[in-house]
């Protein structure tokens, strides 16, 4: 009797042990249409343990250990892998959002990304687990061999347009991105050209800008600092804007077209005004404080959808990439405290006007929000952009200490003509908000749209980024108002744009350790000495150059340097601007880019 009373209290102190540190998870799994999904096969990646959904959604699973991983999975669904921790045993409203299973394309199915010297083909269905050298194409960004002009029509042959026969999955929709802070004069030449009825539409007029760089005794950029551009006479604030991540503030004057004679003063708590201070045409305007160097890890990023019916060709796709960005920026970055909110809007009469989620540091939630957003309603060409923007300027909560503050509005449609001045507002206290705009636009979008989008990049600091048909997802996309643009997946360039925006040197650091922008190779191959430098170079050439610019990491000019035919040498100096990486861009002859960098440490 003894012999057999031993084995079974052992067995049942094993048992009681293995109870005591197994740890319960509950939760909820959800359709993307809102309602419950029962039958999901709920287990952990080693499939130490397996559970299926109940008629309601629910289940509980016991874990072993943590962090682990749980997979969903069931016919009808896209399979779904979520990291649980220890805060997720805390938190009484877990739940996971479900995509239903997308028609995939055959397996043979290929696309032709472009007309080259050696045409490369891909296969549709990729994946970041696909094979090394693509892998290769992926991190760079760019597509491969593919830029658009005037001269050159970038086309897809072999893509079935229609999402029926449309593989789902994150890098299938391609981009390109126009940052007219670094096109600056082209950018003026198109507002009194082919941009000018827009302009006097819709009443915005970016031309008199008035840049500021912000730095500290010590030579470091100022970040996060409020900037006035008052009127002379009046003392009114005619703009105001929070310096970025490089310490820059962008002002306009008479942005609504409204002519002010009296001139500006530019100022700024801690620092001397500027009684009389330089259009950008005359350099940037500098302003030193004698603070310490500071920096927030704070970083605010939001996503504004428009989700009316005229979306619906995208949105779907939208949401994926949207996830993936949002996966990736949390992995990337794990040294910075993110918060993730989004905005979905329609317009007047529909379902609803607008429905948000506040930053969240739980991406799960705002990722489940974005799942459960569908296409609907709209029906005329312009929407309720501004109800998107009070929305998310007033409803959620921006941090005013962050570093970084980013609002990306996706959208297809411009807004309505009796919403111009609410607009013009909206966009002035995004600025003085130091919210950065960017907006992503879709098919269907007119040259209306775009300007105005575009408009709105620059009134906030941002940047412009365009959907194209390189993808075959989607109706027709209008080709922007430019020279020549790259074309890249969207999901690698909204990340390299978030990279961009919250960089920063750290205040231990004398320069800046990398630069995110794709930069030309320097194909003259200039010599620029001493580098670094604490502030005068010279740069050197063998051949004559046709321009040369200084920017910065994100390719934001800062000076032009006048060149001649003869001229092959030239002295600059660095010494005004904070310490950090910087640009010598250049074209040549035959109009060609070429860029170096230089370190400048004071």
């Amino acid at each position: 009797m003894r012999l057999f009373t031993l084995p079974c209290l052992l067995l049942f102190n094993v048992l009681m042990v293995t109870s005591a540190s197994a740890q319960k998870i509950s939760g909820h799994v959800l359709s993307e249409s809102g309602r419950p999904a029962s039958h999901v096969t709920v287990q952990f990646k080693n499939k130490s343990n397996a559970v299926v959904t109940n008629t309601d959604g629910s289940f509980i699973i016991m874990a072993k250990r943590l962090p682990d991983t749980l997979i969903f999975s069931a016919s009808g669904y896209e399979p779904y892998q979520v990291v649980v921790t220890e805060k997720t045993l805390k938190d009484p409203n877990f739940e996971i959002v479900l995509l239903s299973t997308r028609t995939k394309a055959p397996a043979a199915e290929v696309v032709t990304l472009g007309f080259t010297a050696t045409d490369r083909k891909y296969d549709a269905s990729y994946s970041r687990s696909g094979p090394p050298d693509m892998a290769k194409v992926w991190d760079a960004g760019i597509m491969p061999n593919v830029s658009v002009s005037d001269k050159k029509l970038f086309m897809l042959d072999s893509l079935p347009r229609g999402k029926d026969s449309m593989i789902y999955k994150s890098g299938l929709l391609t981009a390109g991105e126009l940052n007219d802070f670094n096109k600056w004069k082209m950018w003026e030449d198109f507002q009194e050209n082919e941009f000018k009825t827009y302009s006097d539409h819709w009443n915005l007029y970016p031309k008199q800008r008035y840049c500021v760089q912000l730095q500290n005794k010590d030579h470091s950029a100022v970040t996060g600092q409020l900037v006035f551009l008052t009127n002379k006479k009046t003392g009114d604030t005619v703009w105001s804007a929070v310096t970025d991540n490089t310490g820059k503030a962008e002002l306009w004057g008479d942005m609504n077209g409204l002519k002010n004679k009296s001139g500006y003063v530019m100022a700024t708590k801690g620092s001397q005004d500027i009684s009389s201070p330089s259009a950008f045409a005359n350099g940037i305007n500098k302003m030193n404080l004698d603070i310490a160097c500071s920096m927030s890890n704070t970083v605010d990023i939001a996503f504004a959808v428009d989700a009316t019916g005229s979306m619906s060709d995208e949105i779907d796709f939208l949401k994926i990439e949207l996830e993936d960005v949002i996966r990736n920026t949390f992995a990337q970055h794990p040294d910075l405290d993110l918060h993730v909110g989004s905005v979905f809007y329609r317009d007047r009469g529909d379902e609803y006007l607008s429905r948000h989620i506040d930053f969240q540091t739980d991406l799960l939630k705002v990722l489940n929000f974005i799942k459960l957003q569908r296409a609907g309603g709209g029906g005329d060409m312009p929407e309720a952009v501004d109800v998107a923007l009070e929305t998310a300027l007033d409803s959620l909560r921006w941090d005013n200490e962050a570093r970084t503050r980013i609002l990306f509005l996706v959208l297809d449609a411009p807004p309505h003509d009796e919403a111009k001045e609410k607009m013009h507002e909206l966009i002035q206290k995004a600025s003085a908000k130091g919210v950065r705009i960017v907006p992503v636009v879709c098919s269907g979008a007119d040259k209306s749209t775009e300007f105005i989008m575009r408009s709105i990049a620059l009134a906030t600091n941002g940047d412009y980024v365009f959907l194209t048909d390189e993808s075959g997802v989607g109706l027709p996309h209008i080709k922007p108002t430019t020279d020549v643009f790259n074309v890249e997946f969207l999901n690698s360039l909204l990340e390299r744009i978030i990279k961009q925006m919250v960089f920063a040197n750290k205040c231990s650091e004398r320069k800046e350790v990398e630069s995110f922008k794709n930069t030309p190779l320097n194909i003259e191959k200039i010599k620029i000495f001493p580098n670094p430098t604490q502030g005068n170079i010279t740069i050197e050439s063998k051949k004559h150059l046709k321009e040369i610019f200084i920017t910065d990491f994100t390719g934001k000019m800062l000076m032009r340097i006048e060149t001649n035919e003869k001229q092959t040498k030239w002295n600059v100096n660095l010494g005004a601007y904070p310490n950090a990486t910087y640009l010598v861009k250049y074209i040549t002859v035959d109009d060609q880019w070429g860029a170096e960098k230089v370190v400048l440490i004071q």
